[in-house]
């Protein structure tokens, strides 16, 4: 998946725009020592960022670097014909060992604490929300919530009817549970692949007004969020990065066999980078992705531990974990209602726990800092 330079020297580690943690070396305080690897012709004289890159085998030169920065330039050079090639690699300082708890498709808590605004005190009075600060109480955990504009349930209902009355919740707890865009409703499936700019700009920038005004600029989560489907058209990208999203969760495959994928806007170079780092950034589009890997959902109980173990062995270089579930799938109304939804939780909660992963936002990891 590495593109031939035009003078032969070819960076294969680390590609450009790679976002690396202390999975792919070794932490030395502030600061990560990597090795690289170039490949070009036998017999040339390099220099990576300034010292002797020696040539191990067959036209395979290594040598560690320090990566001492957030973004980091790294130059090879021809020391006798001043040839040179570079990539920009980014170390997250805060990307190891932590894991990210996303909820999709979430609409009718939000319903129901409306219906419920006379009787409830406490916005955790709603099942789902006691749900989640169980968690949080029990294990630290920061929950992400992705948020429809309307839904079909009970007759028809959006979040411009959402009470403001727990506002002040909202704002007490945003340490821990913010709201985002997800779509405008659960239907159609894979809205955005084709995204006009308009047409995302309307539907997201009318939930993030609504957000802003029923839980306050701290409870928004306005950097990051998940798409319905986690799929993208550049143009769909371009207007969230207008209103002020900045990076994006997925699945990152890129299936030409099937022609099925969800990738965003990403090519099949960039899918691959996201399989096996994890993290990236588009400095052509200045949006920033990270690889979806918890899905919990359709994965039973007992079989969520040797899932995660697995997960660690086959992808050294990303350990940190993206876990997701729906909310309809908590409601005994819903046709595919899972009844072990509080265990599925509290059992990826307790992997977590017992592996050294950490609960963060990604505003923070990706060093945004906007709350």
């Amino acid at each position: 998946m590495i593109k031939r330079s035009e003078n032969n020297i070819d960076i294969l580690f680390p590609l450009d725009g790679i976002m690396l943690t202390d999975a792919a070396g070794e932490r030395i305080g502030d600061t990560l020592k990597i090795n690289a690897r170039v490949q070009a012709r036998d017999g040339r004289n390099f220099t990576i960022n300034g010292q002797p890159l020696p040539n191990l085998w067959h036209g395979t030169y290594r040598a560690d670097i320090i990566l001492d920065k957030y973004e980091n330039k790294i130059e090879v050079k021809d020391v006798d014909t001043g040839e040179t090639a570079s990539v920009t690699v980014y170390f997250l300082k805060k990307g190891f060992k932590k894991y990210r708890f996303s909820l999709d498709d979430n609409i009718w808590f939000l319903q129901n604490l409306t219906e419920n605004q006379d009787k409830y005190e406490s916005m955790f009075e709603d099942p789902y929300l006691a749900l989640l600060k169980s968690m949080h109480d029990k294990y630290g955990t920061k929950f992400h919530v992705n948020i429809y504009y309307e839904t079909e349930r009970h007759g028809g209902w959006n979040i411009s009817q959402m009470t403001d009355k727990y506002k002040p919740e909202w704002k007490a707890n945003s340490d821990w549970l913010r709201l985002s865009f997800h779509a405008n409703g659960d239907t159609p499936f894979r809205p955005y692949s084709h995204v006009s700019y308009d047409k995302m700009y309307f539907e997201a920038g009318r939930v993030n007004k609504e957000i802003i005004r029923f839980a306050g600029e701290e409870a928004f989560a306005k950097t990051v969020t998940t798409l319905h489907f986690a799929d993208c058209s550049v143009e769909g990208a371009r207007a969230l990065k207008y209103l002020g999203y900045k990076a994006f969760v997925g699945g990152f495959d890129s299936n030409v066999n099937t022609g099925v994928d969800a990738r965003m806007y990403l090519d099949a170079a960039q899918c691959f980078i996201m399989k096996k780092y994890g993290f990236y950034y588009d400095k052509e589009e200045d949006l920033y992705f990270f690889r979806y890997n918890g899905g919990i959902q359709h994965v039973d109980v007992e079989r969520i531990p040797p899932r995660f173990d697995q997960q660690e062995r086959d992808f050294p270089f990303y350990q940190f974990k993206d876990i997701c579930l729906h909310e309809q799938y908590f409601y005994p109304e819903f046709e595919k209602h899972q009844p072990n939804y509080y265990e599925k939780m509290d059992t990826i909660m307790k992997w977590c726990q017992d592996h050294g992963y950490e609960p963060i936002f990604m505003d923070e990891l990706f060093e945004f800092n906007t709350h």
